[in-house]
């Protein structure tokens, strides 16, 4: 395998990585796409059809959860899981709300939530 065979995918692991560790309060948190990326532990509030789904993602100065907003079946299949989610990113409604993120694609990065997987991005 040649080198430049080896940075690309490199590259697109930093890129993926760069992007959600952008805070979402920022105006540059999503790109013009409206896509917007979070890595973290994905966890499940609730049962049924009340179920929601969350993702901490530790970054940035502070840990921020999203609520998930996607396919039920593929978010439950990765609970407890370390993930990338990327989709559009809604802004809460009130102060003390929380980000909305409709999942385009979800990721598997790790089978546990461990920090040194977080912090990296990058999928072992």
């Amino acid at each position: 395998m040649n080198r430049t065979s080896l940075l690309v995918p490199v590259a697109l692991i930093l890129a993926t990585a760069a992007v959600g560790a952008q805070t979402p309060a920022s105006s540059s948190s999503t790109s013009p796409s409206g896509r917007y990326v979070a890595i973290g532990c994905l966890s499940k509030q609730g049962t049924g059809a009340a179920a929601r789904y969350l993702v901490t993602d530790p970054r940035g100065e502070k840990p921020t959860t999203y609520r998930v907003q996607g396919d039920a079946e593929q978010l439950a299949r990765h609970v407890g899981h370390t993930v990338e989610v990327a989709g559009a990113l809604t802004p809460p409604a009130s102060a003390s709300g929380q980000y909305l993120l409709k999942m385009n694609t979800i990721g598997w990065i790790a089978s546990s939530c461990s920090a040194s997987s977080i912090r990296s991005g990058v999928r072992p």
